[in-house]
């Protein structure tokens, strides 16, 4: 079985990731799949890509089974498939079939549009393992929609769901569909709709919501890590700051390694191989 599907709809290309199983996780078959693919579509005849997901799930972010040797190395890989769809030839519109969680919502972010089921939802879950987003998470959203600051701060720092029929109110969510079956349809018109519009996340210094102090605690009660959270206030800020798009990757691939190199990221991911939630009371 495919680890990405794809087929023609209209004048789109439409590529399923095809992991089920796993809330179709992006393992290094699926970057592999995804890259050949998209070279591949790049020189057709189709007017558009959209991306979706098979199953409950679009994407759940990056495989953690196979989180071994360098992080940073993974992440780089994972960026130059980002930067893709950022840069891709044609338009991209993601199509969230269900959850999109952490590099998953990341990768979205980075599509001209997104449009989504009604009861889809998004997450940032990294704080709870004890790392940070690596792949825009703390910039794209902050340049795309600044006026959703706030929002993206608590998805942040507390990992707190989004829902679709939310993202959309916020703009971040082009259009809703009600039936599997209309999802792809809808993504199809919103392509026609963009044409001719160009896309770029913005350069420059991003206004954003004051990062007000926080008790250490994720949305659902669990206990955060303090200096993980620490970190990461920082790099938004950071980020936000910074005169360039690029300047701003950069703050957050570096904030990224800083993390993954922590006892709260030893922890954090040590737990999740083990089934077991994560004690940040002894990694600070």
């Amino acid at each position: 079985m495919s680890v990405v599907d794809i087929e023609r709809r209209a004048d789109c290309a439409v590529l399923t990731l095809n992991r089920p199983q796993v809330l179709n996780t992006i393992s290094n078959d699926v970057l592999d799949a995804l890259e050949q693919h998209l070279a591949a579509i790049a020189g057709d005849d189709s007017r558009a890509l959209i991306l979706t997901g098979a199953g409950r799930a679009f994407c759940a972010g990056t495989d953690l089974n196979e989180w071994h040797g360098d992080p940073q190395e993974r992440l780089l890989r994972v960026h130059a498939l980002v930067e893709r769809m950022l840069e891709f030839p044609k338009p991209v519109v993601a199509a969230l079939n269900g959850i999109a969680l952490g590099g998953g919502f990341e990768l979205a972010m980075r599509c001209r549009a997104i449009v989504a089921m009604r009861d889809a939802w998004m997450q940032f879950p990294e704080i709870t393992l004890g790392i940070l987003p690596g792949i825009g998470a703390m910039v794209v959203p902050y340049r795309r929609w600044p006026s959703a600051a706030t929002v993206f701060h608590g998805m942040l720092r507390r990992a707190e769901k989004l829902d679709a029929a939310r993202a959309h109110e916020l703009g971040i969510v082009a259009e809703l569909a009600d039936e599997p079956h209309a999802l792809v349809a809808t993504a199809v018109a919103r392509v026609h709709a963009l044409a001719g519009r160009p896309h770029a996340i913005p350069d420059g210094v991003v206004a954003i919501a004051p990062l007000d102090p926080i008790a250490p605690s994720a949305a659902n009660g669990m206990t955060l890590s303090a200096a993980v959270i620490a970190l990461m206030d920082e790099a938004i800020r950071e980020a936000a700051a910074a005169p360039t798009l690029a300047a701003a990757l950069e703050v957050g691939y570096r904030a990224f390694g800083e993390s993954a190199c922590t006892a709260a990221a030893r922890e954090g991911i040590t737990a999740f191989g083990e089934h077991r939630p994560p004690d940040f009371s002894r990694t600070g």
